[in-house]
């Protein structure tokens, strides 16, 4: 005799059919998410690997957002200098044209337009405060408001300037950290005092600062005095140098320029291996996930069309 049982066979494909069930839905989450699991305890083994990449990848991206900002300010601080030298070669392109034309004509007002464009650029702004200031945002880097106030200013005229000592760094990238700042008195201290020598000769005053000039002042009179002409001659070797000297705090400048770029770039790209690393942790492949979804959908059809031809099975077939 033939003993004919369907109870077990029924609990072993019901069990086989919840097991498809969960599959299939797991599968329809990875489609439906885009990752392979939606909780940390699904992927225990890759946890160290994803938070040290979600980490670094938060850092790289500080690291650019702050690299933006400092590029931001180095290019005003270019255009700054830029114009500070400019206004340096007017002063001294206005006291070569005096002497070869024993002339004065223009000679001051120049000088004084120059020295207002200076002052301008030293304390200039941008959207953290004054630009040359140090950590002293809040305050005008440079006291003055008119060249006039040079004539009861200390010679040099260190007085004048009000930033602090404290340049700004930061750090561009994992490693390195960049000295960027710039402050007033170190950048304007030579033009200022070029521009206080040359006020106080218009005003009959000798300068006491080196080379110290041979008087009587003449006022910059028309003809040129002797003493006049001595003066200004012996002032072009002194803007020239201050003009290189301000070349060169330009150069600097454009360098930190052309290191925070190449900084960006590099950022960039390890920004992108931390992201692929991140996404070959937690995202599915598309066109394998839908394959995947499919072929358990199929598996758990099959369990419920075998699990309903069991379930109409009874003795009475074999009777």
């Amino acid at each position: 005799m033939t003993r004919v049982s369907t109870f077990q066979q029924s609990q072993v494909l019901l069990n086989e059919m919840l097991a498809a069930q969960k599959q299939a839905a797991k599968a329809q989450l990875q489609v439906t998410t885009g990752h392979v699991a939606e909780h940390y305890k699904d992927i225990h083994m890759d946890i160290t690997s994803l938070t040290g990449a979600k980490s670094l990848l938060a850092r790289l991206e500080q690291h650019q957002v702050n690299n933006s900002r400092i590029l931001s300010r180095l290019a005003s601080y270019d255009q700054a200098i830029a114009g500070i030298e400019s206004s340096g070669g007017d002063v001294l392109g206005a006291v070569m044209s005096a002497i070869n034309t024993a002339s004065t004509q223009g000679l001051y007002s120049t000088i004084e337009g120059s020295f207002e464009n200076v002052l301008n650029f030293l304390n200039s702004q941008n959207t953290e405060g004054y630009l040359f200031g140090g950590t002293n945002r809040d305050t005008p880097p440079v006291s003055i408001t008119s060249i006039n106030d040079l004539l009861v200013a200390a010679e040099p005229p260190t007085d004048i300037f009000q930033n602090n000592d404290l340049k700004t760094a930061v750090r561009i990238d994992e490693n390195r950290t960049l000295e960027t700042g710039i402050v007033a008195d170190e950048l304007g201290l030579e033009i200022m005092t070029a521009f206080q020598r040359l006020a106080m000769w218009q005003n009959g005053i000798v300068p006491t600062t080196a080379p110290v000039p041979v008087g009587p002042s003449g006022n910059f009179g028309t003809p040129l005095s002797q003493e006049d002409q001595d003066f200004l001659v012996g002032e072009i070797a002194n803007l020239e140098q201050l003009i290189d000297n301000i070349s060169a705090f330009r150069g600097d400048n454009g360098l930190n320029q052309k290191t925070i770029e190449e900084a960006q770039a590099s950022l960039m790209l390890q920004k992108n291996q931390a992201e692929e690393l991140i996404s070959n942790i937690e995202d599915i492949d598309a066109a394998e996930a839908i394959t995947n979804l499919n072929q358990k959908n199929f598996a758990l059809e099959a369990s419920y069309n075998v699990l309903s031809q069991i379930n109409r099975l009874s003795l009475l077939n074999f009777i």
